[in-house]
C-alpha cells in the first residue's frame, strides 16, 4: 500500500510538472496572513487548490484555482465564476446564475468590506467556485458534450456538498434586514440555539420601533415530522426568549417543521436555508 501511495504521489508531481503547473506549489505552501476580504479569499483558494492537487490530481483545475488566488492576495478583485462560461449543463445553469446574483449582491453590499462579514463571504465564494467546478464535469457524464451529447451528473454528492456549504456561507455573508422584517434566522443542524450571527439578527429586531413580533421555528427534512416539529419549536421559543430578554414581545411562537419550507427538497435532505426562525411584526 505505501508503495501505490509513493507512485500516486510520484504520479501526481511529474502530471504537474510536466504540465507547467508545479510553478503553483510555492503558492500551496505560503502563509498568508490577515483578515480582510482578499486575506480571506486567498487562503480558501489556497486550500482549494491543495485539495485539488493532492487530492483530485486535477492539474488544469489547480492552476486555474491558484491564479484566482494569486490575484487575490494581490489586492486584485476577483469575481465568482460565470456559470454560463465554465461549460456547465444548461439544465445547471439558471440555478448557478440565480446563486451567483445573491453573492455577488452581498459582495457588493459591504461583503468584502465590512470585517465581521469579509471572511464568511470569501468562504462564500470558494464553494460557489467549487459548486461551478464540479457541475462543469457533468459535460463528461454519461453521453456527455465529447460524444456529441449533452452529458449527465458524474459526482451528484460532491455538488450537493458544496452547494450545501455555499448556501451556509452566504447566510453569514448577506445582510439581515432590518426595517418592518420579517427577519430571517438561520440554525445550525439539529440546533437550537443562537449563534453569533443570529445575536446579531436579534439586536437589529430589537431596534424596531415595533413591539409585539411573531416567531415561526423551521426545520429542513432531514429527520421524522415529530421530531422537525419539536425541533422548530425549540426554535421558535430560543428567539422569543431573546427578544424578551431585549425588551420585546412576542405574541406567539409555533412550530412549522419541516412544512413551508424555504428551499423545496425531498424527504431526508440536509438543507441550511430551511434551518431557521422567521420573526414578523405584530404591532
Amino acid at each position: 500500500m505505501k508503495i501505490i501511495s509513493r507512485l500516486v504521489a510520484l504520479g501526481t508531481f511529474l502530471v504537474l510538472a510536466g504540465c507547467g503547473t508545479w510553478t503553483a506549489e510555492s503558492y500551496l505552501h505560503e502563509t498568508i496572513s490577515g483578515d480582510s476580504f482578499n486575506a480571506c479569499l486567498a487562503r480558501e483558494y489556497q486550500e482549494r487548490a491543495t485539495s485539488e492537487a493532492y487530492v483530485d490530481c486535477n492539474w488544469a483545475d489547480t492552476a486555474t484555482i491558484v491564479e484566482k488566488g494569486r490575484a487575490a492576495a494581490a489586492g486584485e478583485t476577483v469575481l465568482p465564476w460565470d456559470p454560463a462560461t465554465r461549460g456547465v449543463l444548461p439544465s445547471d445553469l439558471p440555478e448557478l446564475q440565480d446563486a451567483r446574483a445573491k453573492l455577488l449582491a452581498a459582495l457588493d453590499n459591504g461583503g468584502r468590506t465590512d470585517p465581521a462579514r469579509a471572511c464568511a463571504c470569501a468562504k462564500a465564494q470558494r464553494y460557489y467556485d467549487g459548486w461551478v467546478e464540479q457541475a462543469s464535469d457533468n459535460k463528461l457524464g454519461e453521453n456527455g458534450s465529447w460524444l456529441g451529447g449533452e452529458g449527465g451528473p458524474v459526482q451528484p454528492e460532491r455538488v450537493k456538498a458544496e452547494k450545501a456549504a455555499f448556501y451556509e456561507a452566504l447566510t453569514k455573508c448577506e445582510v439581515a434586514k432590518v426595517v418592518g422584517g420579517p427577519w430571517t434566522i438561520y440554525f445550525g443542524f439539529n440546533k437550537f440555539n443562537l449563534t453569533q450571527e443570529a445575536q446579531a439578527v436579534i439586536q437589529e429586531i430589537a431596534k424596531s420601533s415595533a413591539s409585539t413580533f411573531a416567531v415561526v421555528g423551521h426545520t429542513d427534512t432531514s429527520g421524522s415530522k415529530a421530531y422537525n416539529q419539536a425541533l422548530g419549536e425549540r426554535r421558535a421559543k430560543s428567539v422569543a426568549t431573546a427578544l424578551t430578554a431585549n425588551g420585546k414581545a412576542v405574541e406567539s411562537a409555533a412550530s412549522d417543521g419541516e412544512t413551508n419550507l424555504a428551499v423545496q427538497t425531498g424527504d431526508g435532505v440536509r438543507e441550511p436555508l430551511n434551518r431557521r426562525a422567521i420573526v414578523t411584526v405584530v404591532k
